[in-house]
């Protein structure tokens, strides 16, 4: 009688919920490359780029590599309108009419914590992909805050590798990253941009972060680069 006084509610199906939310994070595939190497994410993007592509270079994270850039076509795209910059002025957290399924590769590197829905963005560059299509991206963890003082953009989230595996779920594949370990992530928050500007030339960084585990670095990394597909 006592038990049967004491049951429990249960409302919806959490624990089934809980499981495909373990299973989308074990599913994800990281590499550790950046880690343990002091190169460009851009480099990367700028060699997987097939000269038959239509490529979008959100916020022109390419900077000077967008010259290098050999395809079919090539256009930006920022919320904001600099003038000759960019091709595209468009919101995307809200509509991309017109340009659905145009891009074989859309680079958005440092964009999603400064969009105030990143799972209607993410959705949305989605739709703006091709059929086996490819975002290369990266979004912050532990990082400062980097919002502009007239705030021309803002600065609203971090993501963390459980975050990532449920905003990217419906991509066919996800690989993710990690920037900064442990330590270096630390000293990157402490010095902001100067850590990068002078201390990670000399891989130094590198040095610190074997002080610590992969595991450890994969949980308080700086931030995450990230190639999904669609």
């Amino acid at each position: 009688m006592l038990s049967f006084l004491n049951m429990k509610k249960i409302i919806g199906k959490p624990s089934e919920t809980n499981d495909k939310l373990i299973r989308l994070i074990e599913n994800l595939k990281v590499n550790n490359f950046y880690l343990e190497n002091n190169k460009d994410f851009r480099d990367q993007i700028l060699k997987d780029i097939n000269i038959k592509d239509e490529i979008l270079d959100i916020g022109k994270a390419m900077r000077d590599r967008f010259n290098k850039i050999d395809c079919v076509s090539k256009e930006t795209l920022d919320v904001n309108d600099f003038g000759t910059y960019p091709d595209i002025v468009c919101d995307i957290c809200s509509e991309v009419t017109g340009l659905e399924n145009k891009y074989d590769k859309i680079i958005c590197i440092a964009i999603l914590e400064h969009v105030y829905d990143p799972f209607k963005a993410v959705s949305n560059l989605k739709k703006m992909l091709k059929d086996n299509g490819k975002i290369y991206g990266y979004v912050p963890y532990l990082f400062y805050y980097h919002a502009p003082q007239n705030l021309k953009f803002q600065d609203y989230f971090r993501f963390s590798k459980d975050a990532l595996a449920y905003l990217f779920k419906d991509f066919n594949d996800v690989e993710l990253y990690p920037v900064r370990g442990r330590i270096s992530s630390s000293f990157n928050i402490m010095f902001a941009g100067r850590w990068k500007k002078y201390i990670e030339k000399t891989n130094v960084n590198i040095f610190l972060d074997k002080l610590s585990s992969s595991e450890k670095n994969l949980k308080q990394c700086s931030g995450f680069n990230f190639i999904v597909k669609k």
